[in-house]
């Protein structure tokens, strides 16, 4: 027995029966064959002249001159293997309805449940025939996931065909009815869908500009705030800010939804303040917003910015295409998740937003752009890692280091341990240099001569002296790791345990050796 996988298009395949099987992702067990057995090569020779391209499926070869196993059909394809079956019909061939009725009636007959019905766009040859036997006989069939995708075909009347199944079902999770061309009357015939249906998780109704506000409305319906979806996309489906004002409500009240692709969408300033209202609702768990061309300028990033400051569950936001965006609104934008005013305001950003996508603003300048690409590749990163990614870029940016007020004396050490790890003790001197009152912060010794705040400049400017300023931050707070190292390789470090006394002359020096 071999297994036999072969990429063909489902017309190709020359099989005695006129209409199609669904395509199947099965590998199919055959007898080993010999020469006698193979279809003729004239068979191959004409397939490999057609000159629409094909579809990579795994499929068997039901030619004419193989044996095939006796009491078995097309159909028996569908159920191979055990458990749910697929429905997946591609765009090579005309799609009959007597061949999906009888597919149905295979799976019914073998008391099969289906688990997936897709018609990926298909040719239809009956479309009203063929929906009409679907929102009758699906009823019978626990489906989970039905996709009706780019069958421009598909219309009011379509639609309303599918109600009888639409509105009795409790079972179905994923709903892509893209590229179509109903409208919101079609949608008002299933509105007892949107408003009572419990397990819709997935509502996709993209490029289909005849909804409008309206239809958005109905949408917007989905059980008055006990919807369980948590992907909503309407991607060109002529949404204005009307629309746009029905959805932000249904945002606040659905603590479920995470996903929401709005593009393409004349929304416009008014409609993105009215989505950033909704962000700013404690209630809002949204991660992913797609607001790729909007029609959105300054006026809306402005507001988006001031939502994205509080809002800590937003982990991408797109504005790709948006000319009306310039540098003035994306530097804002920017500032909500990175503002370099200072380290303070650095620690105090939005780390959760890793995924902020201003490309092909055409009016944003190349320094903002290319931030906003470095800050992009924090996305797989955690939260402390994109902290630390951070505070190393801006630690870098200060040249003449970085100004360290309004922190508590104790995160001090932690502060400077930090970014001598991250940029080197370079940095770390410039960072002590920068600000003579932290010396006054820390008690020295009673044997070393007091140093006045005007030499303190001058004394650190010899190493001996920078490390011992070091050495007494280091002394409140135990560490765990070293940053200093020797030559011959590392030592220990002095502030892993604490100092009692800080002397220059020999006593102590043998002491702290001692201690090594």
């Amino acid at each position: 027995w071999l297994v036999c996988t072969i990429s063909m298009k489902p017309t190709q395949l020359p099989s005695t029966k006129s209409c199609p099987a669904p395509l199947s992702t099965h590998h199919i067990m055959m007898p080993p064959m010999n020469e006698a057995m193979m279809p003729p090569r004239r068979q191959y020779d004409a397939l490999n002249q057609q000159s629409s391209p094909a579809v990579t499926t795994e499929m068997p070869i039901p030619a004419c001159n193989m044996p095939r196993r006796q009491n078995s059909s097309d159909d028996d394809l569908l159920f191979l293997h055990p458990g749910p079956v697929d429905l997946i019909y591609g765009a090579e061939t005309p799609l009959r309805t007597e061949v999906v009725a009888r597919h149905l009636s295979s799976v019914r007959r073998r008391r099969k449940r289906i688990n997936h019905l897709s018609l990926l766009g298909s040719e239809l040859v009956n479309p009203k025939g063929l929906f009409k036997l679907l929102g009758k006989k699906l009823k019978k069939f626990n489906v989970k996931e039905l996709a009706i995708n780019q069958i421009p075909s598909m219309n009011n009347e379509e639609l309303i065909s599918l109600a009888p199944f639409l509105n009795a079902t409790k079972t179905l999770k994923i709903l892509d009815l893209s590229g179509a061309r109903f409208d919101a009357k079609a949608l008002q015939e299933i509105l007892c869908f949107f408003m009572k249906n419990p397990s819709l998780e997935v509502l996709v109704l993209g490029d289909n500009e005849c909804v409008g506000d309206e239809g958005a409305a109905v949408v917007s319906s989905l059980q008055e705030g006990r919807a369980a979806l948590r992907t909503l996309s309407m991607q060109g489906c002529g949404v204005g800010s009307f629309g746009v004002a029905s959805i932000s409500k249904f945002l606040g009240s659905c603590p479920s939804l995470r996903m929401l692709e709005l593009s393409n969408n004349m929304i416009g300033d008014a409609g993105v303040e009215l989505l950033a209202e909704s962000i700013k609702s404690q209630s809002c768990q949204l991660e992913y917003l797609g607001l790729n061309s909007v029609e959105v300028g300054d006026r809306g990033v402005l507001v988006l910015a001031d939502a994205v400051k509080t809002n800590r569950s937003l982990t991408s936001l797109s504005l790709q295409n948006n000319r009306g965006i310039t540098s003035f609104g994306a530097a804002h934008l920017l500032k909500s998740t990175y503002n370099t005013q200072s380290l303070q305001s650095v620690l105090a950003g939005n780390h959760v937003l890793t995924n902020l996508n201003i490309r092909g603003c055409s009016r944003v300048g190349e320094s903002l752009l290319k931030l906003a690409e470095d800050l992009l590749s924090t996305q797989a990163m955690a939260t402390h890692q994109v902290i630390r990614f951070k505070v190393s870029k801006y630690t870098e940016k200060k040249g003449n280091g970085i100004v360290l007020e309004g922190f508590d004396s104790k995160l001090l050490p932690h502060i400077l341990s930090f970014v001598a790890q991250t940029n080197g003790l370079s940095y770390l001197f410039q960072s002590i240099r920068s600000m003579p009152p932290l010396h006054s912060q820390y008690e020295l010794s009673s044997k070393v001569e007091e140093v006045k705040s005007n030499d303190f400049l001058e004394s650190l400017k010899t190493p001996k002296r920078t490390k011992m300023v070091y050495e007494l931050f280091g002394s409140s707070f135990p560490r765990q790791r070293s940053i200093m190292r020797h030559q011959g390789g590392r030592r220990a470090n002095k502030h892993e345990a604490p100092m009692k006394s800080l002397s220059c002359n020999n006593k102590c020096k043998n002491s702290l050796s001692s201690k090594k």
